[in-house]
């Protein structure tokens, strides 16, 4: 299964579906991962894009681009879901994971309606939260148990955030743990990634369904940096 993450700023795919991620390669999924800025507004630019690359090589994904749109600035237009769409084509994913429409953040919110847009022929698109979230309604569950402490290790790998509140271990941990309950699963199931659902399409067997559609290869914006995680030391 293809599996494409994408996020307004580095860091966000991270706390909102990080243990999800992080299972999936171990799975032998492939897992991919697009950022919009570098964040510059929140920190220095090229040491948030060396903490993103540390991430994704700890989750094990296959690549990871991290583009220059500007931060906290984002604008749903034709240039970011152009820019979006493309990572879409190039990865043909079996499921999306985005920001949730009703985010908080502006660039948050911008990034979740530019995917829908640049997603919408394909099937499976699921919007995941972050600490900060609020009015979120949960509706799929994820059981990260087995990798939360991992997921904690990740955030922390985003050192140029670390006095931020949302990215403490008791928050990542508080959330997912509030979500295992309300999940009602039973059994040794302690921590859970929850999404709302954008889009679901399910097959005769009730499995995920990826509909076959080809669209004309688009052109790869060459202003995005693309890190080929073979390659990181």
């Amino acid at each position: 299964m293809n599996i494409l993450a994408i996020g307004a700023h580095p860091d966000d795919v991270e706390l909102g579906c990080g243990g999800l991620l992080i299972r999936s390669a171990r799975g032998g999924h492939n897992v991919y991962i697009y950022t919009a800025t570098r964040g510059g507004a929140g920190g220095d630019p090229r040491a948030r894009v060396r903490e993103a690359s540390a991430s994704a090589k700890m989750i094990g994904a296959k690549a990871i681009w991290v583009d220059d749109l500007p931060d906290t600035r984002l604008r749903e237009g034709i240039e970011l879901i152009s820019r979006i769409e493309s990572r879409i084509d190039l990865v043909k994913p079996d499921v999306i994971l985005t920001h949730h429409a009703r985010d908080l953040h502006h660039d948050h919110r911008t990034v979740a309606h530019a995917t829908l847009e640049a997603g919408r022929f394909d099937s499976n698109i699921l919007a995941y939260e972050i600490p900060l979230t609020r009015d979120f309604e949960p509706r799929v569950f994820y059981d990260i148990s087995d990798t939360v402490d991992e997921k904690v290790e990740l955030v922390n790998l985003f050192a140029s955030q670390r006095e931020k509140a949302y990215t403490r271990a008791n928050a990542i941990k508080g959330l997912a743990e509030f979500r295992a309950l309300q999940s009602r699963f039973h059994g040794s199931v302690s921590h859970v990634e929850a999404f709302d659902v954008a889009k679901l399409c399910l097959s005769s067997e009730f499995k995920l369904r990826r509909v076959p559609y080809q669209k004309p290869q688009i052109q790869m914006n060459q202003e995005a940096l693309k890190v080929e995680l073979s390659s990181l030391v």
